[in-house]
């Protein structure tokens, strides 16, 4: 085992694209300032988690069977993430013992990185890719006066207003239509107290693991209620952006006409099952003679017949395009938005989940997108959409993009004395 200046991080990930690549940038600045870290994910991840400085390891389970990327059925997440707890802390457990790291990071769904955390006494950090929820009252000190006559007004906060009340509506409709999972996941949750003493087991703890300090990779301009979070919650900025990239473009941005607007789309493995809305989009945005014409980037997986003015592939190197779009259209994920944001690139967005409506309603507010109400519309949405550059407050956007790690590495820093 490799022995380092200021000891071990063990760093519990969820192998999904929008999670890993709001972190690995965190877990690369540890392994800089003299940490091990020891990234668990699934090979695919392998070579970014490599290349971003941290040691690769496989979890203890077949994820080729594990299934935790559609946020819509939550009640069965919930399950699943108490099943896999349950099958991995034995061998998880085992490698903390052997290594004895001084601290330990999970994304906010893995809640086997709550656990090790608790039961082995470690410091403990959530990192949220996802906006919070803090189901706790708080109050909020809000400053009144002009400067001379200063005054304080203490507001409560709630829990609805802290993130609660932003989730419920896109994620209410069909939400009982998993009740079936409800058994069995009481039955893993019993499992998991009774062997480990585990507490706070309900669905919001499981699907909101929090830590000592709970790290959330995007502005708290961002999150719904962000000034009722306490101290134990830091808003460290988008990450994602500044992830070293392994993924590489066989085409540049650069060879298309400078006089034609570049859209690119990517809206995730749900369009790819949309063909008759992939259609809309080919329709309305093929090149026609005699109109404004655009140059197209689209990221889909499946085959078909495409406008000429049209670049599809399964994968693409996203920052390489961003820094020329005009426009980007997209489900909603936290990651791409923020992307966008720091190239200064409007979204167009058509959220088809609860947290993508979450999101794009929060960036509809902030004046950085418009939500998508009617795909036959495309066109003139895209122009109107892009019209936002001209109005937009740029200081907000360059506080909304900015990072702030200092503090946070400090943290780390505290604990490294622990192995």
């Amino acid at each position: 085992m490799e022995k380092t200046e200021k000891g071990t991080l063990f760093f519990y990930g969820i192998p999904a694209y929008g999670h890993t690549f709001s972190n690995l940038y965190l877990a690369g600045r540890l392994a800089q300032t003299g940490f091990r870290v020891v990234y668990y994910s699934t090979e695919s991840f392998r070579e970014v988690i490599i290349e971003n400085g941290c040691e690769y390891r496989a979890y203890p389970i077949d994820w080729n069977v594990i299934e935790l990327s559609d946020g819509e059925r939550i009640l069965k997440l919930y399950r699943l993430i108490l099943q896999y707890t349950w099958k991995m802390l034995p061998a998880l457990l085992k490698q903390v013992e052997e290594e004895r790291p001084c601290a330990v990071i999970y994304d906010s769904l893995a809640l086997w990185g709550r656990s090790i955390g608790q039961i082995c006494f470690l410091a403990s950090f959530a990192f949220y890719s996802i906006a919070a929820i803090d189901w706790t009252w708080s109050l909020f000190i809000e400053r009144r006066g002009n400067g001379i006559s200063m005054g304080a007004h203490y507001r409560p906060v709630s829990p609805w207003g802290k993130g609660l009340g932003a989730y419920v509506p896109g994620f209410s409709a069909g939400f009982l239509r998993y009740a079936g999972e409800i058994p069995k996941a009481v039955e893993y949750a019993g499992r998991l107290r009774e062997r480990y003493g585990l507490k706070n087991l309900g669905l919001l703890p499981v699907l909101m693991n929090k830590g000592d300090y709970n790290l959330c990779g995007y502005s708290g301009m961002f999150q719904p209620g962000g000034r009722g979070f306490g101290a134990e919650y830091r808003f460290v900025g988008p990450l994602s952006i500044h992830r070293r990239a392994v993924e590489r473009n066989d085409f540049s941005c650069l060879d298309f006409k400078c006089s034609e607007p570049l859209i690119y789309i990517s809206l995730g493995t749900i369009f790819n099952k949309n063909e008759k809305f992939l259609q809309v989009v080919a329709e309305q945005f093929g090149k026609r003679s005699g109109e404004q014409n655009v140059q197209v980037v689209l990221v889909w997986e499946g085959k078909g017949v495409f406008p000429e003015n049209f670049i599809v592939r399964p994968f693409v190197n996203q920052s390489a395009i961003m820094k020329h779009a005009s426009l980007f259209l997209t489900a909603g994920g936290v990651n791409s938005i923020h992307e966008a944001l720091y190239f200064g690139v409007p979204c167009l967005l058509w959220p088809q989940q609860g947290e993508q409506r979450l999101n794009a309603l929060q960036f509809e507010r902030l004046g950085f997108g418009r939500i998508l109400r009617n795909p036959d519309r495309l066109c003139q949405e895209a122009a109107e959409c892009m019209k936002l550059k001209t109005c937009w407050d740029e200081e907000k956007r360059k506080r909304m993009t900015a990072v702030s790690m200092r503090e946070v590495l400090k943290l780390f820093e505290s604990c490294g004395g622990r192995k």
